[in-house]
């Protein structure tokens, strides 16, 4: 009768067996060792980690794309928080992640300040969180303070300072649309604030969501502002996500770039035109009566000068339009010129 088989012989030998049936390299040499010694090869698998509560589907090329895409559009939050503030304010991506529903609303204050959308064409909702700092610093600007949040109590926003906040999320919405230009053209619809996080039911609490987290720092206060995604808003639009990365860098100079001419065309400037000027002493100028002439040193078929704040930029010819006084442009002030349209304005010395 053989030598009885020890614990890890009969352990070798097992692990022999699957490796045969598994098409792993595994040989007996019955000449070796006492009792028949084994030699074995089999191969060593590794194991995954795979958390089922939280399962991955975007992978990492996606996500690496949503997050390059997003860069742009914290440079446009950076400009629309700093033109609130009126002052420089700092935008960067702080993490890209997935997670539940059920996470991301527990992850947020109450009260909040929380905006749903509808993100067409694929007619799926989202979610845009403020901070309550964030808020309540760019209300204290606004309101001539110094925009910080110090000292103020987790509360209720008023509907005054809800006013406030409308106005910059409108902008944070057009710069979201700009955001997803070069992958596809979007559309902000439905946009509504919500305070109170747990009534905000627009997907399943087991739902994975696609959490994006902007750092917002300014002088006076810091916080973050967060997007969040439902996988079936984006499921549509993924497989566009991997074909866009190459040109994304050339494409968001390009919307960036779009985007700030948009914001030029709203601006207002003072503009004043210069249709005659002359000179006229202190004396003569006290004794003037309705109906005097004063003869000024502009002929009559002399251009005037059309300033932009105190800038000379164009020509223009006088004239009305109605019962207004208006000028029709003829022609730009070259740069090298406009110092002498500047000099020519300003009073001699007497």
């Amino acid at each position: 009768m053989g030598d009885v088989l020890s614990q890890e012989e009969i352990n070798q030998l097992l692990s022999v067996a699957e490796g045969s049936d598994e098409g792993g390299g595994a040989s007996l040499d019955p000449g070796e060792g006492d009792g028949g010694g084994v030699k074995a090869a089999a191969t060593q698998q590794v194991a995954a980690a795979y958390d089922f509560r939280h399962p991955a589907r975007v992978n990492k090329d996606q996500l690496h794309t949503l997050e390059s895409l997003h860069d742009n559009c914290a440079r446009l939050l950076a400009s629309t928080f700093s033109g609130a503030m009126r002052a420089v304010v700092d935008v960067n991506t702080a993490f890209v992640d997935q997670t539940t529903y059920a996470e991301f609303i527990m992850s947020l204050s109450n009260p909040s300040c929380s905006y749903t959308f509808t993100l067409a064409p694929t007619n799926g909702q989202a979610i845009l969180d403020v901070a309550m700092p964030v808020a309540f610093a760019f209300v204290d600007r606004i309101f001539g303070g110094t925009g910080s949040s110090q000292g103020v109590d987790a509360r209720q926003l008023t509907h005054i300072e809800m006013s406030v906040i409308n106005k910059i999320v409108k902008r944070v919405i057009e710069d979201l649309e700009a955001t997803w230009e070069p992958i596809l053209r979007v559309e902000v619809l439905d946009v509504e604030l919500e305070t109170n996080p747990e009534f905000m039911q627009i997907t399943a609490a087991s739902e994975i969501v696609i959490l994006l987290a902007f750092e917002v720092h300014s002088t006076n206060a810091s916080g973050l502002v967060s997007l969040c995604y439902p996988f079936f808003t984006l499921e549509s639009i993924l497989p566009r996500l991997g074909s866009q990365t190459g040109r994304q860098s050339r494409v968001n100079q390009e919307e960036l770039l779009r985007s700030n001419r948009l914001r030029l065309d709203k601006t207002y400037l003072p503009l004043r035109a210069e249709l005659a000027r002359g000179m006229v002493s202190f004396q003569d100028l006290q004794n003037l009566r309705a109906g005097d002439v004063l003869r000024l040193d502009t002929h009559i078929r002399e251009q005037a000068v059309v300033f932009v704040e105190e800038e000379p930029k164009f020509l223009a010819l006088p004239g009305r339009v109605g019962r207004k006084n208006a000028v029709q442009l003829t022609s730009f002030i070259d740069r090298e010129d406009e110092e002498v349209f500047k000099n020519r304005a300003r009073p001699m010395p007497v």
